[in-house]
Formats: C-alpha cells, sequence, structure tokens
C-alpha cells in the first residue's frame, strides 16, 4: 500500500521528509507506532529540521527532553506531546526527573510522580484546541491505528 495515496501532508517539504525518513530509519510500514512518530514529527517545519532532536536514531528512541530546546513552538510541543503518546501509549514527558535523572521517579509514598502540568497538556483537548495542523494530527492517529481502520 503507497501511504502517499491515502494519506494527506502539510505539504510537499512534509511528504518528502516522512518518506525519505521512513526510508532512512529503514522503518516498515507495519510498525505503525513509528509511521506515525515519524509523520507527526514532520508535520511542521522546526519538527522537520530537529527531527533527531526529538527521535534518537542509535536507540530508536524518543528524546524526552526535547519540550526543554528552544526551537520547539506550541505547535510543535503539541506535535511531540502526541507523537510520543501514540509511540509508546503513555506521557513520558510528564515524568518527574530529579538531579539523579531516573533514580528519583517514586515519591516517599511509593507513587509514580508525573508532573501533572505537562499531562493536562497531553490531553486531546489542549492538543487540538487552536491548532492550526489538527487535521494533519488526525492523519498521524490514522496511521498509527490503521490496523483497526482496515478491518
Amino acid at each position: 500500500m503507497d501511504k502517499s495515496d491515502i494519506v494527506e501532508f502539510n505539504g510537499q517539504e512534509h511528504k518528502k521528509a516522512f518518506f525519505r525518513l521512513l526510508s532512512k530509519l529503514n522503518i516498515s510500514p507495519q510498525d505503525s507506532e513509528r509511521v506515525s512518530l515519524v509523520y507527526i514529527l514532520t508535520i511542521t517545519e522546526d519538527c522537520r529540521k530537529h527531527f533527531f532532536d526529538c527521535h534518537d536514531r542509535d536507540d530508536r528512541c524518543i528524546n524526552l527532553d526535547v519540550l526543554q530546546q528552544g526551537w520547539v513552538t506550541s505547535t510543535d510541543a503539541r506535535a511531540i506531546r502526541l507523537a510520543f503518546n501514540l509511540f509508546n501509549g503513555a506521557v513520558p514527558t510528564a515524568l518527574n526527573k530529579s538531579e539523579d535523572e531516573w533514580d528519583n521517579l517514586y515519591d516517599w509514598k511509593g507513587n509514580f510522580e508525573y508532573d501533572k502540568s505537562e499531562l493536562l497538556d497531553s490531553t486531546p483537548v489542549c492538543i487540538f484546541s487552536d491548532c492550526e495542523v489538527g487535521q494533519y494530527f488526525v492523519e498521524g492517529i490514522k496511521l498509527r491505528f490503521t490496523h483497526l481502520i482496515e478491518t
């Protein structure tokens, strides 16, 4: 199946970057989590330019600190949050890190700690409200769950 026939792109640069990265990273069309991640992280020009700030090429995983970088606009942050959520089914950007990085993710009661404002920023209402690229976010969601749509 040629995804360019069924997916709407945010212009030619988005389309070129999407297919270039799928090829460069050797991502199978059946790997819907990574296909969706690449699609969403290539929607905006800034995320395209900084794709490897968002995704570690060697470890094939997401970079949780990317939202702290100066180039990230509010639209980029929405794209990053959605892409990460669809990639791993969680809100990893909401994890509270200590000075010792990931050593201290639990509070004194043993409960997992999350940044509550980041959790709220990662809800569909926040991601899609006043977002000029929301239609492409929906396309990314469709790519993630293509197997459900095709049955």
